[in-house]
């Protein structure tokens, strides 16, 4: 059972993390939406965070360390996330569009993903696509710009 919960601590501490760039990205443009509230409980229950977690988090941000996923998968899941949160209230604040990119290269990915993730999500940024249908849209568009690249 000690295993477990290691690993189950390691998966909220990084939960916690991500949650604090979520917040971060929601109140960059000064308002923090209901829509953008909701969506963050339902991040936050992905992680088994309860709603009064979720509370005292949004009030510590300082004291949450950050923790990047480990994997490829998990790091384009946060981004995604992350994206759709960015257009949650439907505008893209440059402020906006600056973290995200900023926390792309964090998660040692191409900041042009960003761009990506917005064109692929679109309109319907409430329709929550599965990040592997999104991630497989991706790479089509990654595989087509090196094709690009290479032949110009």
């Amino acid at each position: 059972m000690e295993v477990l919960d290691l690993f189950s601590g390691k998966k909220r501490k990084r939960g916690k993390a991500h949650l604090k760039n979520l917040l971060e990205l929601a109140m960059a443009d000064g308002q923090f939406d209901e829509i953008e509230a909701e969506y963050l409980y339902t991040i936050a229950q992905r992680f088994n965070i309860s709603d009064s977690e979720l509370q005292k988090l949004k009030e510590n941000l300082a004291q949450v360390e950050y923790m990047p996923p480990k994997t490829d998968l998990e790091k384009f899941e946060h981004l995604h996330h992350l994206i759709r949160m960015m257009m949650m209230d439907g505008e893209i604040h440059e402020k906006e569009l600056e973290i995200c990119k900023l926390l792309a290269l964090r998660l040692g990915l191409k900041s042009v993903f960003v761009d990506d993730f917005v064109s692929v999500i679109g309109d319907d940024v409430r329709n929550e696509v599965p990040s592997d249908i999104i991630i497989g849209h991706l790479l089509k568009i990654a595989q087509e710009r090196e094709h690009i690249k290479i032949t110009s």
